[in-house]
């Protein structure tokens, strides 16, 4: 497995808005997307950060533990066989929306994380 780097994060919080107004305001971040109980903000170099309603609808069943991050590989169905052979809980399906693949597994430390992969 390559990784590429962290290009994936997600942080879960009581108030959206509070975040949405830190990463528009100040970190000068446009949303890519809003939904009830979400924002996600894309950035130049293809990361991207996700602000869920930690007790909206849009947060995963399986949660995210008030922050995650994804790694960016370049094989993400490799990655998953190395995860999932390491002894990890894979959590769901490899995800692809146009040229972005994304899949979730829990680590070490029991938390949520994610492997993500850019074609």
């Amino acid at each position: 497995m390559n990784i590429e780097g962290i290009t994936w994060h997600a942080v879960t919080t009581e108030d959206t808005g509070a975040w949405r107004r830190f990463a528009a305001e100040t970190l000068g971040l446009e949303p890519a997307m809003e939904m009830d109980g979400v924002v996600v903000f894309a950035m130049p170099n293809g990361s991207i950060l996700e602000v869920y309603d930690s007790s909206g609808p849009a947060l995963p069943a399986f949660g995210y533990n008030e922050l995650a991050y994804g790694f960016r590989v370049d094989d993400i169905d490799q990655a998953s066989r190395e995860i999932e052979a390491a002894g990890y809980e894979l959590l769901g399906e490899i995800n692809t929306y146009g040229d972005y693949s994304f899949r979730h597994f829990r680590g070490p430390d029991g938390r949520v994380y994610g492997l993500n992969q850019q074609r």
